[in-house]
This record gives C-alpha cells, structure tokens and sequence, in this order.
C-alpha cells in the first residue's frame, strides 16, 4: 500500500532523484545507514530499496550497494509480435543459419550473436580449481560405461536444486545428457515420428527450428508475447485445428525476447495437454538467470501426470564447452533413456564430476548472484545505446532474465541487407528471419549482451545504429 511507512520512504528518494539530489551512478546510502538517518528498521529500508528497484529507479551492484540507474524509469516500446498462426510447415533455413554459426565462431567480428555467457566471471577459475581436485581424488576412468541415467553424484545435486522450481524428483528420475540441445532432440525423437506436427513459439530459437527440421517434422508457430511468452489463446485454437502430437515452450526467459510466462499461463498450458493427453517440453535452460531474487517456477511443476519433459544444462550459466545438461523425462522416461543409449550410450562423467561438485558447496548459486547482477547491468546499458543510436520508432524488449534482446527496428528497414553491412564491418548479429520457419521478422534482430562494455562493442553498437539511420 502507498502510505506504509517503507513506500513514504521510497517515494521520498524518487522526489530526490528527479530533481536530481541523486543523479544516475551516485550511491544511495548504505541499508544500515539510511536506517539510522531515517529512525527505522533495516528491514524498513530494505522494503524501501526493493520498491525503488522493481519501479527502475535504482540498481543492485553486487557487493557494492544501490545504485541510481543511469535511465531512472524510462520505459520501451515492446516488440509487436503478429498474433496470426500460420499453417504447419517444413522448416528449411539451414544455410542462412550456418552463415550466422561461422561469424559466430571467427576472431574477425564483434559478437553480437552467440547466446553463450559471459567470459569474466570468477567461476571459470573454480572450475579450473574443481577440475583439478575431481581428477585427483574421483574416479572417472576405468569403470566402464557409467549408468544410462548418467553420473549419480550430478543427478543427486540435480534433484536438490529442482525444488527451487518447484519440481520434486528423485535422482532416479533425471536423465544426464550432453548440453540442453541433446535432452531437447531425445525427448522429440522419443515422442515424434517424422511427419508429426509440433507447436513451438515464435519468435523460436534457431537451433531448435534446425532440430525440427532434422527430425523430419513439421512446425507450427504460436504467436508469443514480448513480455509474457506463449499466447494460450492462440495454442488453444492451434490445437483445435490440428493434430499437434508435441507442445514445446521456453517460458523462463525466452530465447529471443527474455519473455517469462506468468504462472496462471503455465496453469493453463498444463490443463491444455492434460486435456489432449499431449506431452510438452519444457526448455528451462535461462530460468536460473532471472534479475529478480526468486527462481520462477517451472510449467511441470504444475504438473501432476507427468506429461512435461523438462530440459536444461549449464550452458547458460556456466560454459557451453562443459556439455551437462539433463532431462526430467516424467512419464516418457523409459522412451528418452533408450534415445540416449542408441544415440550416445554414455555422457563424459568427468565433467559431471565437476558440476556437481561446484553445485555441492554454494559456488555455483555464488556465480548466480554476481551473473543475475551483471547480464541486468549490461543490459541496461544496451538499452541506453539502443535508445541513443537507433532510430526514435525502435521497439526492444526488456528481458527480465538472460542475455539475449530482441530488437524490432521501422518496417522500412531491410535486416539482410544490415546483416550484411554489419558483416563487412565486422560485426555480428541475429537477422530475426532465422527464428521462423516463414519469411517473418524481416525487420527485426536479436543481440546478446553477456559480454563487458568494451570500447569497441559500444562503438559497434554505434556503428549498427549508423547503418540503420542510413537506411531511412
């Protein structure tokens, strides 16, 4: 309510701010000393600080205190996502997307397009460190092929830490793969035949089109949200007119937008498959990098029949080059172990060896918290150099989690033909035509900001901006 004590207090820190007793950068007060200068508790200012930091006002550093954010509650344009649902169709962008692979993975360019974290935080040393002690003192060769369910002492972490999603397991029922991408392809090849019809989002991330495609199955997009993901209303017609056999959804965050489903409409999604007796796959690979403090839950921990599949890894959170992931298959299990062993028998236990032990001891939810504060951080900081380079009608979203943002630039602008002017300057980006299955979004762009602020990333985004304009 407006006249507790804690919002008089953060209103009166607004009124400061905008006229500019604070100014963007300066710290606040320490929460202990604002409580002696106020004569209230901490917990009071604590609350104080908390509304003053979900109205944008202010920012967490980690371990350095509340900050004045350099664009106090300035808001964004959104994206507008079509709510048309087009007919299933083959998915064919293979070429176009080993293009945007090869920038990915060359020196020559500015990186603006691989969706893979950050490379200055400390916990790349303590998995040095791990690496090191698992080698010394865990057995990991000469033991023949491992359990099909994968490495016990991962799978045992993975089942603490599936609470935190409200999702309650054994280790028994949790599958190790090698990356989300692998849990995502057993569970479609378990539950698919070629010719199926799957529904995913759309925008949709790229390798999951191409896993579509590599299947031999069909996609039907469902118009999504830039801010709430998967429009329920649509899937709900969707499954009305055709024979969906899978649902797959990224509500957590969503690769492209940073969309994060509410929970009434994982409620809902959940009485929908019950209703079709369909499975759904849930890819929860970003849900552990959300700004906020809590962890959202997981649309199978509404689950009660076990009809959602649940993939992730730590490919977002730790290093792609590490290849853990898992899968909470629920009732599909049988299915899913039997893809992994015709496909890959085993996943390395060394490097299970090692997650699982950064998990053991508090090191990883240590990362958590300083990568939650920085990708925030950083993405504001993409938002100011959006709204200072590019032209006045851009729309962008506001992820509340992850590091990828999708960019909607004037209808009048051609994306391939800034694709390809950024490549000659050396720079790489997402064209938004690669996350459909149709000729959509070509207007639009996707941009990580895991990275640091470089000199040369914002003169980048500078450049991009130039090449916009130019357009107009």
């Amino acid at each position: 309510m407006e006249n507790t004590l804690y919002n008089k207090i953060a209103n009166q820190i607004i009124k400061q701010i905008k006229e500019g007793v604070y100014t963007p950068g300066d710290k606040l007060l320490s929460v202990r000393s604002m409580s002696k200068q106020q004569s209230v508790s901490v917990s009071t200012i604590l609350a104080s600080y908390s509304v003053l930091e979900e109205r944008s006002f202010v920012e967490v550093r980690a371990k350095s205190g509340y900050y004045v954010r350099r664009s106090p509650a300035k808001t964004y344009s959104p994206p507008l996502i079509s709510q048309k649902t087009s007919a299933p169709r083959n998915v064919t962008k293979a070429q176009r997307i080993m293009e945007v692979i090869h920038d990915i993975n060359s020196s020559n360019f500015i990186n603006f397009a691989s969706a893979i974290p950050g490379n200055d935080f400390p916990v790349i040393h303590q998995l040095k460190k791990t690496f090191s002690t698992v080698v010394r003192n865990k057995t990991f060769l000469g033991i023949g092929y491992d359990n099909t369910k994968g490495c016990e002492p991962l799978r045992k972490q993975l089942a603490k830490r599936s609470m935190d999603a409200g999702v309650l397991v054994s280790p028994d029922e949790i599958v190790t793969t090698s990356g989300c991408q692998s849990a995502l392809e057993f569970s479609l090849r378990a539950l698919t035949k070629p010719g199926d019809i799957v529904a995913i989002e759309t925008p949709c991330y790229y390798g999951l089109l191409q896993l579509i495609e590599a299947c031999g199955l069909k996609a039907i997009e469902i118009p999504s949200d830039a801010v709430t993901g998967m429009s329920i209303e649509a899937l709900k017609l969707a499954l009305e007119q055709w024979s969906i056999k899978v649902i797959i959804s990224l509500p957590c965050y969503n690769n492209p937008m940073g969309s994060l489903m509410p929970d009434e409409h994982k409620r809902q999604i959940v009485e929908l498959i019950h209703h079709y007796n369909l499975p759904l796959i849930e890819d929860d690979i970003y849900a552990e990098l959300g700004y906020s403090s809590k962890r959202p839950r997981s649309i199978k921990s509404f689950d009660d029949k076990d009809q959602v599949v649940l993939c992730s890894s730590v490919s977002k959170t730790l290093d792609p080059g590490l290849r853990v992931g898992w899968v909470i298959p629920g009732i599909y299990q049988e299915k899913i172990e039997y893809q992994k062993f015709v496909s890959s028998v085993n996943v390395s236990r060394l490097p299970q060896l090692a997650v699982a032990e950064l998990l053991s001891h508090g090191g990883y939810d240590r990362h958590l918290r300083l990568a939650r504060d920085t990708y925030r951080h950083r993405r504001d900081q993409l938002l100011d150099l959006i709204d200072k380079y590019f032209p006045q009608k851009t729309r962008i979203s506001k992820p509340q989690g992850g590091f990828v943002a999708w960019i909607q630039l004037p209808e009048q602008i051609s994306v391939p033909k800034l694709y390809e002017d950024a490549r000659n300057e050396g720079i790489s980006l997402s064209p938004g035509d690669i996350f459909s299955s149709s000729n959509k979004y070509q207007s639009s762009i996707r941009l990580t900001y895991s990275n640091p602020w470089t000199v040369e990333r914002v003169a980048a985004i500078k450049t991009l901006g130039n090449l916009v304009n130019s357009q107009m």
